[in-house]
Protein backbone atom coordinates (compact mmCIF):
# COMPACT_ATOMS: atom_id res chain seq x y z
CA UNK A 1 0.00 0.00 0.00
CA UNK A 2 1.25 3.41 -0.96
CA UNK A 3 0.92 6.58 1.06
CA UNK A 4 0.44 9.76 -1.00
CA UNK A 5 2.30 12.93 -0.12
CA UNK A 6 1.90 16.32 -1.82
CA UNK A 7 4.29 19.17 -2.56
CA UNK A 8 2.90 22.56 -3.62
CA UNK A 9 4.86 25.42 -5.25
CA UNK A 10 3.10 28.77 -5.07
CA UNK A 11 4.33 31.81 -7.03
CA UNK A 12 2.32 35.01 -6.62
CA UNK A 13 2.72 38.11 -8.76
CA UNK A 14 0.29 40.81 -7.61
CA UNK A 15 -3.10 39.48 -8.71
CA UNK A 16 -1.65 36.58 -10.72
CA UNK A 17 -0.79 33.30 -9.11
CA UNK A 18 0.72 30.14 -10.44
CA UNK A 19 0.16 26.90 -8.62
CA UNK A 20 1.63 23.53 -9.42
CA UNK A 21 0.72 20.33 -7.65
CA UNK A 22 3.26 17.60 -7.76
CA UNK A 23 2.21 14.26 -6.48
CA UNK A 24 4.95 11.92 -5.39
CA UNK A 25 4.21 8.46 -4.33
CA UNK A 26 6.26 6.51 -1.90
CA UNK A 27 7.98 3.46 -3.16
CA UNK A 28 8.82 4.94 -6.58
CA UNK A 29 11.37 3.16 -8.76
CA UNK A 30 14.61 4.82 -9.84
CA UNK A 31 13.20 5.51 -13.29
CA UNK A 32 10.13 7.16 -11.80
CA UNK A 33 12.28 9.30 -9.50
CA UNK A 34 14.30 10.52 -12.51
CA UNK A 35 11.12 11.41 -14.35
CA UNK A 36 9.82 13.30 -11.33
CA UNK A 37 13.12 15.25 -11.15
CA UNK A 38 12.81 16.17 -14.82
CA UNK A 39 9.25 17.31 -14.24
CA UNK A 40 10.31 19.51 -11.36
CA UNK A 41 13.09 21.06 -13.52
CA UNK A 42 10.62 21.73 -16.31
CA UNK A 43 8.12 23.38 -13.98
CA UNK A 44 10.88 25.44 -12.37
CA UNK A 45 12.09 26.73 -15.78
CA UNK A 46 8.57 27.76 -16.74
CA UNK A 47 8.16 29.58 -13.46
CA UNK A 48 11.49 31.35 -13.95
CA UNK A 49 10.46 32.50 -17.42
CA UNK A 50 7.14 33.83 -16.18
CA UNK A 51 8.84 35.71 -13.35
CA UNK A 52 11.39 37.22 -15.76
CA UNK A 53 8.69 38.43 -18.15
CA UNK A 54 6.66 39.88 -15.32
CA UNK A 55 9.66 41.74 -13.94
CA UNK A 56 10.54 43.10 -17.40
CA UNK A 57 7.01 44.47 -17.75
CA UNK A 58 7.33 46.27 -14.44
CA UNK A 59 10.93 47.49 -14.93
CA UNK A 60 11.67 51.15 -15.90
CA UNK A 61 12.11 51.85 -19.68
CA UNK A 62 15.80 52.67 -19.26
CA UNK A 63 16.56 49.20 -17.98
CA UNK A 64 14.73 47.42 -20.81
CA UNK A 65 16.44 49.55 -23.47
CA UNK A 66 19.85 48.70 -22.05
CA UNK A 67 19.03 44.98 -22.04
CA UNK A 68 17.72 45.14 -25.63
CA UNK A 69 20.93 46.83 -26.82
CA UNK A 70 23.01 44.12 -25.18
CA UNK A 71 20.94 41.42 -26.86
CA UNK A 72 21.18 43.09 -30.30
CA UNK A 73 24.94 43.52 -30.08
CA UNK A 74 25.34 39.94 -28.96
CA UNK A 75 23.41 38.70 -31.99
CA UNK A 76 25.52 40.74 -34.43
CA UNK A 77 28.81 39.54 -32.95
CA UNK A 78 30.57 36.73 -34.82
CA UNK A 79 32.61 34.43 -32.60
CA UNK A 80 35.03 32.24 -34.60
CA UNK A 81 35.73 28.68 -33.61
CA UNK A 82 39.25 27.80 -32.47
CA UNK A 83 41.62 27.91 -35.42
CA UNK A 84 39.10 29.67 -37.66
CA UNK A 85 38.72 33.29 -38.68
CA UNK A 86 35.43 35.11 -38.51
CA UNK A 87 33.87 36.22 -41.76
CA UNK A 88 30.87 38.38 -42.51
CA UNK A 89 29.00 37.68 -45.75
CA UNK A 90 27.11 40.65 -47.20
CA UNK A 91 24.70 40.05 -50.04
CA UNK A 92 24.17 43.02 -52.30
CA UNK A 93 22.00 43.32 -55.40
CA UNK A 94 23.64 45.27 -58.22
CA UNK A 95 21.61 46.40 -61.22
CA UNK A 96 23.73 46.54 -64.39
CA UNK A 97 22.33 48.55 -67.29
CA UNK A 98 23.06 47.66 -70.90
CA UNK A 99 24.31 51.21 -71.54
CA UNK A 100 26.95 50.74 -68.85
CA UNK A 101 28.13 47.50 -70.47
CA UNK A 102 28.37 49.20 -73.88
CA UNK A 103 30.38 52.11 -72.49
CA UNK A 104 32.71 49.76 -70.62
CA UNK A 105 33.31 47.59 -73.70
CA UNK A 106 34.01 50.65 -75.89
CA UNK A 107 36.43 52.17 -73.39
CA UNK A 108 38.22 48.84 -73.14
CA UNK A 109 38.80 48.39 -76.88
CA UNK A 110 39.34 51.91 -78.16
CA UNK A 111 42.87 51.41 -76.85
CA UNK A 112 43.27 48.34 -79.06
CA UNK A 113 42.03 49.72 -82.37
CA UNK A 114 44.21 51.91 -84.61
CA UNK A 115 43.68 54.04 -87.69
CA UNK A 116 45.93 53.14 -90.62
CA UNK A 117 47.05 55.75 -93.15
CA UNK A 118 48.72 55.29 -96.53
CA UNK A 119 51.57 57.76 -97.11
CA UNK A 120 52.37 58.71 -100.71
CA UNK A 121 55.13 61.03 -101.84
CA UNK A 122 57.45 63.23 -99.83
CA UNK A 123 57.78 66.85 -98.88
CA UNK A 124 55.20 69.16 -100.45
CA UNK A 125 53.74 66.28 -102.47
CA UNK A 126 53.26 64.06 -99.42
CA UNK A 127 49.70 62.72 -99.15
CA UNK A 128 48.26 60.79 -96.21
CA UNK A 129 45.05 58.84 -96.80
CA UNK A 130 43.00 56.92 -94.24
CA UNK A 131 42.66 53.38 -95.60
CA UNK A 132 41.25 51.34 -92.72
CA UNK A 133 41.51 50.16 -89.15
CA UNK A 134 43.68 47.61 -87.43
CA UNK A 135 43.50 45.70 -84.15
CA UNK A 136 46.41 45.29 -81.75
CA UNK A 137 46.78 41.59 -80.92
CA UNK A 138 49.97 41.40 -78.85
CA UNK A 139 51.88 43.41 -76.27
CA UNK A 140 54.70 44.03 -78.73
CA UNK A 141 52.31 45.97 -81.00
CA UNK A 142 51.44 43.36 -83.65
CA UNK A 143 48.45 44.63 -85.67
CA UNK A 144 46.00 42.69 -87.84
CA UNK A 145 43.87 44.16 -90.62
CA UNK A 146 42.41 43.31 -94.00
CA UNK A 147 45.11 42.79 -96.61
CA UNK A 148 43.46 45.18 -99.08
CA UNK A 149 44.19 48.01 -96.62
CA UNK A 150 47.88 47.78 -97.49
CA UNK A 151 47.48 46.65 -101.10
CA UNK A 152 49.85 48.17 -103.71
CA UNK A 153 48.75 51.53 -105.09
CA UNK A 154 48.88 52.08 -108.86
CA UNK A 155 49.17 55.37 -110.77
CA UNK A 156 47.39 56.31 -114.00
CA UNK A 157 49.83 54.20 -116.00
CA UNK A 158 49.26 51.17 -113.74
CA UNK A 159 52.70 51.52 -112.21
CA UNK A 160 53.21 50.75 -108.55
CA UNK A 161 53.59 53.95 -106.54
CA UNK A 162 56.06 53.88 -103.62
CA UNK A 163 54.10 54.01 -100.40
CA UNK A 164 54.41 53.51 -96.69
CA UNK A 165 51.94 53.13 -93.85
CA UNK A 166 51.54 54.54 -90.38
CA UNK A 167 49.21 53.86 -87.47
CA UNK A 168 47.56 56.38 -85.19
CA UNK A 169 46.83 55.00 -81.72
CA UNK A 170 44.19 56.21 -79.27
CA UNK A 171 46.99 57.48 -77.03
CA UNK A 172 48.02 59.87 -79.83
CA UNK A 173 51.15 57.92 -80.75
CA UNK A 174 51.91 57.81 -84.49
CA UNK A 175 54.18 54.99 -85.63
CA UNK A 176 55.35 53.73 -89.01
CA UNK A 177 54.33 50.19 -89.96
CA UNK A 178 56.08 47.31 -91.66
CA UNK A 179 54.33 44.29 -93.18
CA UNK A 180 55.15 41.04 -91.34
CA UNK A 181 53.01 38.44 -93.07
CA UNK A 182 49.87 38.00 -95.16
CA UNK A 183 47.34 35.16 -95.10
CA UNK A 184 45.47 34.63 -98.36
CA UNK A 185 42.72 32.27 -97.16
CA UNK A 186 41.34 34.60 -94.51
CA UNK A 187 42.49 37.81 -96.17
CA UNK A 188 44.29 39.11 -93.08
CA UNK A 189 47.66 40.85 -93.00
CA UNK A 190 49.88 41.47 -89.98
CA UNK A 191 51.79 44.69 -89.43
CA UNK A 192 54.27 45.73 -86.81
CA UNK A 193 55.23 49.22 -85.58
CA UNK A 194 58.72 50.47 -86.36
CA UNK A 195 60.13 51.64 -83.04
CA UNK A 196 62.98 54.06 -82.44
CA UNK A 197 64.56 55.48 -79.30
CA UNK A 198 61.65 57.86 -78.76
CA UNK A 199 58.88 55.31 -79.30
CA UNK A 200 60.32 52.11 -77.86
CA UNK A 201 58.59 52.79 -74.53
CA UNK A 202 55.16 52.89 -76.16
CA UNK A 203 52.66 50.69 -74.32
CA UNK A 204 50.45 48.55 -76.56
CA UNK A 205 47.10 47.22 -75.32
CA UNK A 206 46.12 43.99 -77.11
CA UNK A 207 42.45 43.25 -77.72
CA UNK A 208 40.73 40.46 -75.80
CA UNK A 209 39.67 37.73 -78.23
CA UNK A 210 36.32 36.23 -77.22
CA UNK A 211 34.72 32.83 -77.60
CA UNK A 212 32.82 33.08 -80.89
CA UNK A 213 31.04 29.76 -80.35
CA UNK A 214 28.98 31.38 -77.58
CA UNK A 215 27.41 33.90 -79.97
CA UNK A 216 23.62 33.73 -80.20
CA UNK A 217 21.17 35.17 -82.68
CA UNK A 218 19.77 38.43 -81.38
CA UNK A 219 22.74 39.03 -79.11
CA UNK A 220 23.77 42.67 -78.74
CA UNK A 221 27.10 43.56 -80.33
CA UNK A 222 29.13 46.74 -80.80
CA UNK A 223 31.00 47.76 -83.95
CA UNK A 224 34.04 50.03 -83.72
CA UNK A 225 35.80 51.57 -86.68
CA UNK A 226 36.46 54.66 -88.75
CA UNK A 227 39.21 57.24 -88.86
CA UNK A 228 38.23 58.69 -85.47
CA UNK A 229 36.92 55.36 -84.08
CA UNK A 230 33.16 55.73 -84.09
CA UNK A 231 30.73 53.33 -82.42
CA UNK A 232 27.51 51.61 -83.55
CA UNK A 233 25.37 49.02 -81.75
CA UNK A 234 23.06 46.32 -83.04
CA UNK A 235 22.42 42.58 -82.92
CA UNK A 236 23.70 39.38 -84.50
CA UNK A 237 21.20 38.62 -87.28
CA UNK A 238 22.82 35.53 -88.84
CA UNK A 239 25.74 33.17 -88.39
CA UNK A 240 26.50 30.89 -91.32
CA UNK A 241 29.25 29.31 -93.37
CA UNK A 242 29.43 30.94 -96.81
CA UNK A 243 29.75 27.66 -98.71
CA UNK A 244 28.29 24.73 -96.78
CA UNK A 245 26.17 26.14 -93.99
CA UNK A 246 23.10 28.26 -94.54
CA UNK A 247 21.47 27.62 -91.16
CA UNK A 248 21.05 30.26 -88.51
CA UNK A 249 21.92 28.04 -85.59
CA UNK A 250 24.60 29.54 -83.38
CA UNK A 251 26.35 26.16 -83.25
CA UNK A 252 27.31 26.72 -86.90
CA UNK A 253 30.12 29.07 -85.91
CA UNK A 254 33.43 27.65 -87.07
CA UNK A 255 36.76 28.80 -88.42
CA UNK A 256 35.27 29.92 -91.73
CA UNK A 257 31.86 31.13 -90.58
CA UNK A 258 30.55 34.62 -91.27
CA UNK A 259 28.83 36.79 -88.67
CA UNK A 260 26.07 38.97 -90.07
CA UNK A 261 24.76 41.93 -88.09
CA UNK A 262 22.18 44.65 -88.62
CA UNK A 263 24.83 47.36 -88.22
CA UNK A 264 27.57 48.66 -90.44
CA UNK A 265 31.14 49.33 -89.46
CA UNK A 266 31.35 53.04 -88.62
CA UNK A 267 33.28 54.87 -91.30
CA UNK A 268 32.75 51.97 -93.76
CA UNK A 269 36.31 50.90 -92.95
CA UNK A 270 37.90 47.48 -93.32
CA UNK A 271 39.64 46.21 -90.22
CA UNK A 272 36.88 47.39 -87.89
CA UNK A 273 36.03 45.11 -84.99
CA UNK A 274 32.90 43.59 -83.46
CA UNK A 275 32.68 43.43 -79.65
CA UNK A 276 30.17 41.72 -77.36
CA UNK A 277 28.84 43.15 -74.09
CA UNK A 278 31.32 41.04 -72.13
CA UNK A 279 34.08 43.20 -73.58
CA UNK A 280 35.59 40.63 -75.97
CA UNK A 281 36.24 40.91 -79.70
CA UNK A 282 34.14 38.36 -81.60
CA UNK A 283 34.59 39.55 -85.18
CA UNK A 284 36.72 41.62 -87.53
CA UNK A 285 35.68 43.26 -90.78
CA UNK A 286 37.46 41.71 -93.78
CA UNK A 287 36.68 41.75 -97.48
CA UNK A 288 36.70 37.95 -97.61
CA UNK A 289 33.51 37.98 -95.52
CA UNK A 290 31.71 39.92 -98.25
CA UNK A 291 31.45 43.37 -99.77
CA UNK A 292 28.77 44.53 -97.32
CA UNK A 293 30.20 46.29 -94.31
CA UNK A 294 27.90 44.49 -91.85
CA UNK A 295 29.72 41.17 -92.34
CA UNK A 296 32.52 39.99 -90.05
CA UNK A 297 34.91 37.07 -89.86
CA UNK A 298 35.16 35.39 -86.43
CA UNK A 299 37.99 36.61 -84.24
CA UNK A 300 39.05 33.01 -83.57
CA UNK A 301 40.70 33.04 -87.00
CA UNK A 302 42.91 35.90 -85.86
CA UNK A 303 43.81 34.10 -82.64
CA UNK A 304 44.94 31.01 -84.59
CA UNK A 305 47.02 33.07 -87.02
CA UNK A 306 48.69 35.02 -84.19
CA UNK A 307 49.70 31.77 -82.53
CA UNK A 308 51.27 30.65 -85.82
CA UNK A 309 53.24 33.88 -86.20
CA UNK A 310 54.56 33.74 -82.66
Amino acid sequence: MFVNSYFRINISLHTQSLCFNIQIMEGLTKQQIVLVALLISFVTSIATGIVTVALMDQAPPGVTQTINRIVERTIEKVVPAPGQTASVITKETVVVKQDDLVVEAVEKHTKSIVSIFRVLGEGDTRIELFVGNGMVVSKDGLIVTDKTVVAPHLDENQNIVPQSFKAVFSSGAILSLSIISSENASGFVFLKPVLDENSKKTVFVPAVIGDVTSLKLGQTVIALGGEKTSVATGIVSNIAHPATDTSTDSTAVSGGSIITTDISVPGKALGGILVNLSGSVVGIRALTAGTDDNLFLPSTLVAKLVSGIK
